[in-house]
């Protein structure tokens, strides 16, 4: 990224350039967990992944604050760095971290303070809960951390070290994969140790992003806050869909919690947990494509290059169009494969189940990109509303509905089809908007900069 607007000349290699990185940085994120369920499964069992799913809500979520506050200031930041105006862009970026940091602290405090019912509320129960206690308590006690990574990362990702930030959050997933190893087998700390390797990631992360402070192409800087409730509100009105894009796998999990074990048991939590940890690593996939398209698509917005803003929308949308239909290839094929990775007891109810779910479930893949691409892009071009409409529609007004009825058509399998026609019928809605969008701001004479809510 740079402060000019990007030549055409440049600009198809500079927008692969940062969703590549983008993508490979957000690997690094799903590493931790990739990794948590991986010797879980084989170092403490069945009830060891199910618990860590029973957590997994409350990571979708402390990572979605992070998203929200890093996506809608940068979104912001990159927008007025095109226009020129670095004052306005740092105090977006300064209000930012501010406001990261009251929220991490909030969320710490109230997570202690409402453990128990928190945990009973997600489903924990007899030894599940004293599994989950153990990673809740060392997970929720450092989320400002994850929070703070989060928000650094999307900001460099706009400060033109989109290299450094893929750097930080990489070596922050192996490092908590070797200490992962480390503290669940040869030290046998159970799901506490894993926890604790898990907060390694975005310290090591922090720690390596500290770098840019002698980037000699760095513009971002803090400057004073005040009390503005305005900026404030800027911000998580852009972010809030990415926000929503973590919560609604939040509430995926929790819901398909809570359905499974009232349909099978604790089993079939364990093999929804392998699916779970799944879509972790291509929703980070997803993340990580729109959040390298939004640092081009902002700048080009702010600097008025309509035509910039257009190949960023179409190259944007082939690229999750030919991802999403590798991955839904890869889950029909390799199915069996991956499951047994994780199915460390090879119980053989466990891959009954896992297997079959695994192949149904990644078909909303080849819908989820798309809808991805969608949502970041109308928060990059500041579309409010429209960001709000589809995050809201994957992530929470069409989940619920589609669950009760193909849960009580279909069973389990009912349960697996929930997500690939809650993709496909908010694909629809995205079509329309993208549609509109392009019609009334870029194919009309009207500027597609100066309208903010559309």
């Amino acid at each position: 990224m740079q402060t000019e607007p990007i030549e055409d000349s440049t600009f198809k290699k500079t927008f692969f350039q940062n969703v590549t990185l983008g993508m490979l940085s957000m690997l690094g994120q799903s590493l931790f967990i990739l990794a948590d369920t991986y010797f879980i499964s084989n170092g403490i069992g069945a009830d060891g992944i199910a618990a860590l799913n029973i957590v997994l809500p409350v990571v979708n979520i402390v990572n979605g604050l992070g998203w929200m506050l890093g996506v809608g200031g940068a979104a912001h930041y990159a927008g007025e760095k095109g226009r020129g105006d670095l004052k306005s862009a740092n105090t977006y970026f300064s209000y930012s971290v501010v406001f990261a940091g009251v929220i991490g602290v909030l969320f710490t405090l109230t997570s202690f303070v409402f453990t128990g019912p928190i945990l009973r509320f997600l489903g924990a129960s007899g030894e599940i809960y004293s599994l989950s206690y153990d990673y809740y308590r060392i997970f929720t006690l450092f989320s400002l951390l994850f929070i703070m990574n989060n928000l650094f990362i999307t900001f460099l990702r706009n400060d033109s070290n989109a290299k450094l930030a893929m750097i930080g959050f990489t070596t922050g997933g192996l490092v908590n994969i070797i200490l992962d190893y480390l503290f669940i087998y040869p030290l046998n700390l159970g799901m506490f140790g894993a926890a604790i390797a898990t907060t390694f990631s975005p310290l090591t992360s922090l720690i390596i992003l500290s770098l840019h402070l002698k980037y000699k192409n760095r513009t971002l800087t803090f400057t004073k806050v005040g009390k503005e409730v305005k900026t404030a509100v800027r911000i998580v009105s852009l972010g809030f869909s990415s926000f929503m894009n973590e919560f609604s796998s939040a509430l995926v999990m929790f819901l398909f919690n809570v359905v499974l074990l009232k349909l099978i048991g604790n089993v079939a939590v364990s093999a929804y947990a392998i699916i779970a940890n799944m879509n972790i690593i291509v929703i980070a996939l997803f993340t990580g494509l729109g959040q390298g398209m939004q640092p081009v698509a902002s700048l080009n917005h702010g600097a008025r290059r309509s035509e910039n803003v257009r190949k960023t929308l179409k190259y944007t949308l082939i690229t999750s169009t030919v991802v999403g239909a590798v991955i839904f290839a890869s889950g029909l094929l390799f199915s069996e494969q991956i499951v047994s990775i994780f199915n460390g007891d090879n119980n053989s109810e466990l891959a009954d189940i896992a297997i079959p779910g695994l192949k149904i479930y990644f078909s909303s893949f080849l819908f989820t990109g798309i809808n991805f691409s969608v949502i970041y892009f109308m928060a990059a071009v500041q579309r409010f509303r429209s960001t709000l409409i589809i995050s809201l529609l994957r992530g929470f007004v069409l989940v619920i509905p589609v669950l009760v009825l193909m849960m009580s058509l279909a069973g389990v399998t009912g349960v697996w089809l929930t997500m690939p026609i809650v993709e496909l019928l908010t694909l629809v809605v995205s079509a329309l908007l993208i549609k509109r969008y392009l019609k009334h701001y870029i194919g009309s004479s009207k500027n597609p900069i100066n309208k903010s809510s559309g």
